[in-house]
């Protein structure tokens, strides 16, 4: 079977992993994977051009990771079956560019989806049941077993720092408000780094000033992915402040960074993060829960050290092998149906 497989530019460090695992692994199976980018600019003309050049003419199969509008237009005039990989939920977006989410998505022969937050969630688009497969989200990067600092950080008793991040817009603002409330209502000296920009980011200032937060809280904008990696190892806990996402993928890197999540019980959440053995997590809006997490981590003999270990071996479990082969299934059973 020939797949083209279409990367998603925006992946961290400028590298699809998926499309590249897949790739390396499809031989084994059977199969020809190959990797072609899209051109950008606006959808329709990017698929006449993605068309005259003659797109997915030698494919059995075109599989777009995210949402690549010329993609799915061109493998659509090529007449070959699509399969689209969505990890966003598109909480927040304007009823115009998620009537287009939706649009697309519906159109595709198969979705792949991350969790079953998400699947129920695209399943209200109008997408069926039979044309939606869960794929575990993947993640191979786990460092916390290379700090050397990770039980000294742990334990050593100076001031709590915190990590949040996130696009901080209409929909998460409440989820970060949450946050600097909590931090608030401490006593104990405890720092908050935000990481990420949005519309609402002047809101979440003004909500730090009005809560005499001061140097307690540091707003740094959004960063690549290799420097939020560094805020994840040096920080206490990484605080998810809305889980809305499809999958919760920052929490998934810090746990690879030996760093301990704490989550709002929200969205896919739940799914990856299991209270009191990988992370902890709190009610939505309630900032009196969180701050009580935020104060157990920091006052319960080896908690830190046993969520660590946890959240090293969760991240373990988040194997390529496992994700490539259900990836691979799902477009081998896609070819049956054709």
């Amino acid at each position: 079977m020939r797949i083209l497989l279409i990367p998603d530019a925006t992946s961290p460090n400028g590298e699809d992993a998926f499309c590249r695992e897949i790739a390396k692994r499809a031989p084994a199976r059977g199969h020809c994977a190959t990797m072609q980018m899209v051109p950008n600019g606006p959808a329709e003309a990017a698929a006449e051009l993605l068309t005259s050049q003659g797109f997915a003419s030698n494919a059995d199969v075109v599989v777009v990771n995210s949402l690549q509008p010329a993609a799915l237009l061109a493998a659509k005039a090529a007449g070959v079956p699509k399969i689209l990989r969505l990890i966003e939920s598109y909480a927040g977006a304007s009823p115009d560019s998620l009537g287009e989410v939706k649009r697309l998505a519906v159109a595709a022969d198969l979705m792949l989806v991350p969790s079953r937050h998400l699947a129920g969630i695209v399943a209200a688009w109008g997408v069926s049941e039979a044309k939606l497969r869960v794929i575990p989200y993947a993640y191979d990067q786990i460092f916390a077993q290379q700090i050397a600092l990770v039980t000294v950080r742990a334990s050593r008793a100076r001031g709590f720092t915190l990590v949040t991040a996130g696009v901080v817009d209409a929909a998460s603002l409440p989820g970060f408000e949450t946050i600097l409330s909590a931090v608030s209502r401490l006593r104990m000296d405890v720092h908050v780094t935000v990481i990420g920009d949005g519309p609402a980011l002047p809101a979440l200032k003004e909500r730090a000033q009005a809560l005499l937060l001061g140097e307690r809280v540091t707003f740094l904008g959004e960063l690549p992915h290799p420097k939020k990696m560094e805020y994840f190892r040096s920080a206490k806990a990484f605080v998810e402040p809305t889980g809305r996402q499809g999958f919760p993928s920052l929490a998934l890197h810090a746990l690879s960074e030996g760093c301990p999540v704490i989550g709002a019980r929200a969205g896919a959440l739940p799914e990856f993060i299991h209270d009191g053995e990988n992370g902890l997590l709190y009610t939505p809006g309630d900032p009196q829960a969180l701050a009580e997490h935020i104060i157990t981590l920091n006052t319960t003999p080896g908690l830190s050290l046993r969520l660590i270990a946890e959240g090293v071996r969760t991240v373990e479990r988040h194997s390529w092998d496992a994700t490539v082969a259900a990836a691979l299934d799902a477009v081998e059973a896609l070819e049956v149906k054709a």
